[in-house]
């Protein structure tokens, strides 16, 4: 009895931890985070927990006694049960399938199925079915961007490598090694990141390895890299770590581009930008330059432009060039020259500028128009040489053979004109002997006077044929200035023309040659006098200063234009109709000669003056 009360208490405590281990069994298959279900030996459903009826979308009790393979897509339902018996026969299996919900959505899935032994029996399976969606997906992307790398790295002109930064060691080099460097990426599978490189750069090459795995930005280096022909290469590596593998290797993505054609052109453009300067400092040292935007407004000029116009970049910068005219060249000279820099062409010539104080300069131009992509100028660049000495030197020339043809002209005309002039004097000496009325002898003195200046006109033809010598005495300038207007007064009073004098009350005796300056005065006055058809004023004004006397006549006519001004005293050059250009060749050739200076200065419709400087004390 005891005995059976002993089996009987061993059977309640069996069964009570049989009960707790079913209800750890229930537990674990209710609340498995997953789904769960049960199979017989045929496959039918037995059972399934709740995250089932989630993942099916299905109830437990439309699934029981179906069999399991009515949730998968047809084409895996034969692995599915090549799987299942291999469960049957005790193995623990493993597979991914698609799961086919209700609706037809797929789901991609791994199931575990595990035998159910009862009495070492097979009896049954347990299948865990894990959802792997996102993981196929992220399998499938990481596999097309492993393929796009691929293609990539097959097919890109640069060069990829991978380095083992332990070893110092190459574990991958893309097809285009071949192409750049001539050798199969082979060559390069398991040697040192160094190979080849210039022994200079190995170094800089080197510190690739020591790459601060912090800094996301990729290391840069310059480098030289021996071609399989023998030649150097100009390489750029650009080199980023990536995260520690296994083992604690990390790797170094190396990716190199050529850059030698780069580094030549750099090289040329360096020679280039060289030459640009050097070509710049030669212009700069010898041309005036200036640019011109489109519209003519200057946008730079260079230090020469400045200092031979007197004006600064400042008073420059936003001008036109015109600031420059000094009325030499008409109009149309200026209008020919815009519109062809305007169509694109060149221009080249010479053209008489002025300075910012207003002496003129000449200039030998050459405008360079700078066209857009549609052919039209966006800029003109001006090169100018100031050629004011070479001008002047041709004028000289031009002078000179002028003078030479005078000089043959006026040796006829000196002579044909000196044997009648020689029977004047003499008759006009015989009537001073026989006259003697004071009023009588006064006219014959004037007379005799300018018989002598005659002769001395014609001298100075001569002078003009070959040089002569000039007798230089004391004369009181005042008493030459008073003599000359007795003789002008009459051709003024018959052209309507008052001459006024502003004269100082004593000046000092000057060396000089008395007729040759009556020669130049009369010529000045009679100028002053046809420039005032409709009459006009006169004013005569002597000035004098420690070294110099100045003669001043102004009048009121009508002016010479400046682009004529500059011509005077040329020979044959003349502003009158019926003149022949040598009465200021002549004037300012005698106030030359007396070390003196004649300048002219005047203004359309105002009048001109003329001003001569003679030194008091004259040295020969």
């Amino acid at each position: 009895m005891v005995k059976q009360s002993e089996n009987i208490l061993i059977e309640k405590h069996q069964l009570h931890e049989l009960h707790r281990e079913y209800e750890k069994y229930l537990s674990l298959f209710t609340h498995y985070p997953g789904m769960m279900f049960s199979l017989n030996r045929n496959g039918l459903v037995t059972n399934m927990n709740g995250f089932g009826e989630q993942f099916v979308q299905q109830n437990r009790d439309s699934v029981i006694n179906k069999h399991y393979t009515e949730f998968i897509i047809h084409g895996d339902r034969k692995k599915v049960q090549e799987e299942f018996r291999k469960t049957q026969a005790g193995q623990i299996t493993r597979l991914q399938t698609t799961l086919l919900h209700v609706a037809r959505i797929r789901v991609d899935v791994e199931i575990i199925t595990i035998p159910i032994y009862i009495n070492d029996n097979i009896s049954g399976a347990f299948s865990i079915v894990r959802d792997i969606t996102s993981e196929r997906e992220a399998a499938v992307a990481l596999r097309e961007s492993q393929e796009k790398y691929r293609l990539i790295a097959e097919h890109t002109s640069e060069l990829i490598s991978l380095v083992n930064v332990e070893k110092d060691s190459v574990i991958y080099a893309s097809p285009s090694h071949e192409t750049i460097l001539g050798h199969s990426p082979h060559y390069y599978l398991g040697r040192s990141i160094e190979l080849d490189i210039y022994p200079g750069d190995k170094r800089s090459v080197g510190d690739l390895l020591k790459s601060d795995p912090l800094d996301p930005s990729p290391a840069v280096v310059e480098f030289r890299r021996k071609h399989a022909n023998g030649t150097w290469l100009c390489l750029e590596d650009r080199a980023t770590l990536i995260p520690t593998g296994p083992g604690n290797e990390r790797t170094l993505v190396v990716v190199t581009r050529d850059i030698t054609e780069k580094k030549e052109a750099e090289r040329e453009l360096k020679q280039t930008l060289k030459q640009l300067e050097d070509m710049k400092y030669a212009l700069d040292e010898s041309a005036l330059v200036s640019i011109a935007d489109k519209r003519g407004k200057i946008t730079a000029v260079n230090d020469k432009f400045c200092q031979t116009s007197g004006y600064t970049e400042k008073e420059l910068i936003g001008e036109e060039h015109m600031i420059l005219d000094s009325g030499y060249h008409p109009q149309s000279f200026f209008n020919e020259m815009r519109s062809k820099i305007s169509n694109g062409e060149v221009w080249k010539g010479e053209i008489n500028n002025k300075k910012k104080n207003g002496d003129v300069f000449w200039v030998d131009t050459t405008i360079v128009p700078f066209l857009d992509d549609e052919g039209e100028p966006y800029q003109y660049v001006y090169i100018r040489k100031d050629i004011t000495n070479r001008k002047q030197t041709e004028e000289f020339l031009s002078t000179s053979d002028k003078l030479s043809v005078i000089g043959e002209l006026a040796a006829g005309v000196a002579h044909e004109i000196r044997n009648p002039l020689t029977s004047l004097k003499g008759f006009t000496q015989i009537l001073k002997s026989r006259l003697s009325n004071e009023s009588d002898q006064e006219f014959i003195k004037i007379m005799m006077s300018e018989l002598d200046r005659i002769n001395m006109i014609v001298n100075e033809f001569m002078v003009l044929a070959r040089p002569q010598a000039v007798t230089y005495e004391k004369a009181n300038i005042l008493d030459v200035i008073e003599n000359v207007l007795t003789l002008i007064e009459t051709q003024a009073i018959l052209n309507n023309v008052q001459i006024f004098t502003r004269l100082i009350k004593t000046v000092p005796a000057i060396t000089c040659s008395e007729n040759q300056i009556k020669q130049v005065l009369i010529n000045v006055l009679k100028n002053a006098i046809e420039a005032m058809p409709d009459g006009g004023e006169i004013v005569v004004s002597v000035y004098m200063d420690s070294t110099d006397i100045l003669i001043e006549v102004k009048d009121n006519g009508t002016g010479i234009p400046d682009h004529q001004l500059a011509h005077l005293g040329e020979p044959f050059y003349t502003t009158k109709k019926k003149g022949n250009g040598l009465g200021l060749m002549i004037s300012r050739r005698i106030i030359q000669n007396h070390q003196g200076e004649i300048t002219f200065e005047s203004e359309e419709g105002l009048g001109t003056i003329v001003s001569i400087k003679l030194p008091l004390d004259l040295h020969k």
